[in-house]
């Protein structure tokens, strides 16, 4: 925007040079045009003044109210070439400071970006609020050396980039997981110049601790100027712990309901209860020389009745079974009832009675539930998240009932973060959940809608007969779009889209390719349309 500035170049040395006289003290940072801090120029560090050390952005030093101040003073100093405005620090939130912003690109390359005040002390140290990123891109030579990574590293590894620099990657993976990550770079040296493929790999930070990353490896291998690997590692921790919690609640229900069961009861081969313990007694309201068949009916759900009734009468037959069924507690409601049934045999191998054990694991099964919906679901928009939905792909590639084929349909919201920088987050995420809804309400049954990125949706649909199919719904899923409102602040926003299409029949077709070419689709209409309004999002306007 430098030939949109209203400032002069001459004149924004003039306005660096009095703040250098102004402010001695101050605290400088040199800025990249993406709002990030870059490398300082040695010219600059040799003003004597005092660099600021550890934060990725201005937003990183200042309070989290003064945030919306700080993005509106940079894009008026990108447009004016200099701008200036009061913030709070986090170091020193009861002490006003001014941020000060100069265009310096003509001479340096960077803005130049000083935090002064006269409240603040000689020996202030600016601590960043740092936010974890969840992604970093690693460049790789053709021998899997790394050649270039991103300063992401540092927080989600521990390792400085510059450290990483000549490594081999597979140093970084767990022990236990280098196999795969060996069967995956083969896998991707077989594959046509620009393809990508993906594994899950756990890697070890620098302390010791494990980072799980789903990482996809971009090939360019064939590129004469530069052959290469780019890897997009994208921390996928939290899904991997939520599904560990998964499994990890139905191993301690399973050794639960084995080995400390709430409810003891011992039957003859008659199925009258030859003894039972006090919290079966209060359970199935019984006692010794009672029906058990008859006890348990009593109190079980109606829809769960002839499970009961079968389960009972198929282990006095020798068959042992494990179930749940709903049970009537009275003062308590419905109860969710683990049984385990035992046959007891003599030398013969004859019947002659069971061991039944009840737990009550109503809490477990909720749990189970809530769990799985973590591990499944996005908690802002309610769609699969990228595991769940990259695990639906896979399931209908890969399904053993026979149906016409797969499509994949990629989303992307056009223009969605001017929305988030003029009407808040807030604002945002109510647009992405209506998005969310409108996107589900129109995919067929056969389908599902998952969201893999801020403003990225893919719809996976099973059993779709062909490619114009596959347009159909994507032209299906457009028009629920287009259809939908979001009113924030008077004004009516309403979300568009640049949407891409792929389809594979039955039998065929790779979970990585299949996404690739549609997120390809996707972004060669986003070129193709990128100034009309059909593939863009709506301008907020007064309704």
């Amino acid at each position: 925007m430098a030939d949109k500035q209203m400032i002069k170049p001459e004149d924004l040395d003039a306005v660096f040079t009095t703040l250098l006289t102004q402010q001695p003290d101050a605290f400088v940072a040199a800025i990249g045009r993406n709002g990030l801090f870059t490398t300082m120029p040695p010219e600059i560090a040799a003003t004597g003044l005092r660099p600021i050390e550890g934060a990725s952005s201005m937003l990183g030093l200042v309070v989290t109210d003064d945030h919306r101040v700080v993005i509106d003073t940079w894009s008026q100093a990108l447009v004016e070439g200099a701008a200036s405005c009061m913030v709070h620090l986090t170091a020193a939130p009861d002490r006003p400071a001014r941020l000060h912003l100069v265009d310096l690109s003509h001479r340096y390359g960077v803005l130049v970006g000083l935090i002064s005040g006269s409240g603040l002390a000689a020996d202030l140290t600016l601590t960043p609020e740092l936010v974890r990123p969840r992604m970093v891109t690693m460049v790789k030579n053709p021998t899997s050396l790394v050649t270039e990574v991103g300063p992401e590293i540092l927080p989600l590894l521990g390792w400085a980039p510059e450290e990483l620099v000549g490594q081999r990657t597979l140093e970084l993976v767990h022990p236990g997981d280098q196999q795969r990550a060996i069967a995956g770079w083969m896998d991707m040296l077989g594959t046509p110049n620009g393809s990508a493929r993906r594994v899950r790999l756990r890697h070890l930070h620098r302390e010791g601790h494990t980072v799980w990353f789903e990482v996809t490896n971009h090939n360019h291998l064939a590129d004469p100027d530069n052959p290469r690997v780019v890897a997009e590692m994208l921390d996928i921790s939290d899904e991997m712990a939520a599904q560990e919690a998964v499994r990890a609640a139905e191993q301690l229900m399973r050794r639960l309901t084995e080995t400390i069961p709430l409810s003891i009861l011992q039957v003859g081969p008659d199925g009258a209860i030859t003894f039972l313990n006090e919290q079966a007694a209060r359970q199935v309201r019984a006692q010794i020389g009672d029906d058990l068949n008859r006890a348990l009916l009593d109190l079980a759900e109606p829809v769960d009745r002839q499970q009961v009734g079968a389960a009972l009468a198929g282990v006095l037959t020798g068959t042992d079974t494990d179930f749940e069924y709903g049970h009537r507690e009275p003062g308590a409601g419905i109860r969710r009832i683990r049984a385990n049934l035992r046959a007891l045999t003599d030398d013969a191998g004859a019947v002659t009675g069971a061991i039944i054990c009840l737990a009550d694991v109503t809490e477990e099964v909720l749990l189970r539930e809530r769990l799985w919906r973590q591990a499944t679901f996005d908690a802002l928009t309610g769609c699969h998240n990228r595991a769940a939905t990259v695990t639906a792909l896979e399931d209908a590639l890969g399904a053993t009932d026979r149906h016409a084929g797969t499509a994949v349909i990629f989303l992307d919201l056009n223009s969605f973060k001017p929305i988030n920088d003029r009407y808040g987050h807030a604002a945002g995420d109510l647009l992405l959940s209506q998005v969310a809804t409108s996107l589900r309400s129109a995919v067929p049954a056969s389908g599902i809608v998952g969201r893999i990125g801020g403003d990225e949706f893919v719809a996976v649909c099973r059993d779709v007969s062909g490619r114009e199919h596959a347009d159909r719904i994507g032209a299906d899923l457009l028009a629920a779009l287009s259809a939908a409102r979001v009113r924030v602040d008077g004004a009516t926003l309403v979300p568009q889209a640049s949407l891409g299409v792929a389809w594979s029949p039955y039998g065929e077709g790779n979970p990585d390719e299949l996404m690739a070419q549609a997120d390809a689709a996707m972004y060669a209409v986003k070129r193709t349309r990128g100034g009309s309004r059909q593939a863009g999002l709506a301008p907020a306007g007064a309704s």
